[in-house]
């Protein structure tokens, strides 16, 4: 890769405090293994995936940006580490403000639309099958975010749902 690239996907440091129950979520996935669209994760991805918890919104902001990038790069491919961010997602979903929720929501949304190109296709591989599958299970947490007052909320859960359910 070059170092440009390599540069400009190094994570920032979090000048606050991360809560231990996120960094030891993340630190219990074996990153090896998964990759992104721009190589491997086990470099980028755990800590993009911290950063969303950090109260830092310049930092918490671009680790979304970069997951977004990373996982479902343009809502046109769907990389491996997805499976294992997916539930620290939610948990991010959950948990974080208005603005991050539209972001992680956006990332979904690139996931539910790739996973369902490849269903259609009958090509979904085993992990993609794993991500589709716990997607399916969290239906009634995007059915609540798709009433949310916030439009963008409201408008990519509902699209993340046309997805799944088609």
């Amino acid at each position: 890769m070059d170092k440009l690239l390599h540069d400009s996907l190094r994570p920032a440091t979090c000048p606050t405090v991360i809560p231990s129950e996120i960094i030891n979520l993340v630190d219990t996935v074996d990153w090896t293994g998964f990759g992104t669209a721009y190589g491997e994760a086990e470099g980028t991805i755990p800590h993009y995936l911290k950063n969303l918890f950090c109260s830092d919104s310049n930092v918490s902001n671009e680790a979304t940006h970069q997951l977004w990038c990373s996982l479902c790069h343009q809502h046109a491919f769907i990389s491996s580490a997805a499976l294992p961010a997916y539930p620290i997602l939610i948990r991010a979903l959950i948990n974080l403000d208005e603005k991050l929720k539209i972001e992680i929501l956006d990332i979904m949304s690139g996931f539910a639309s790739c996973l369902h190109r490849g269903a259609l296709n009958k090509s979904l591989i085993e992990w993609e099958i794993k991500l589709y599958n716990l997607m399916l299970a969290d239906r009634p947490l995007f059915k609540d975010l798709a009433e949310h007052p916030d439009k963008d909320i409201s408008n990519f859960s509902q699209a993340i749902l046309s997805d799944l359910n088609a």
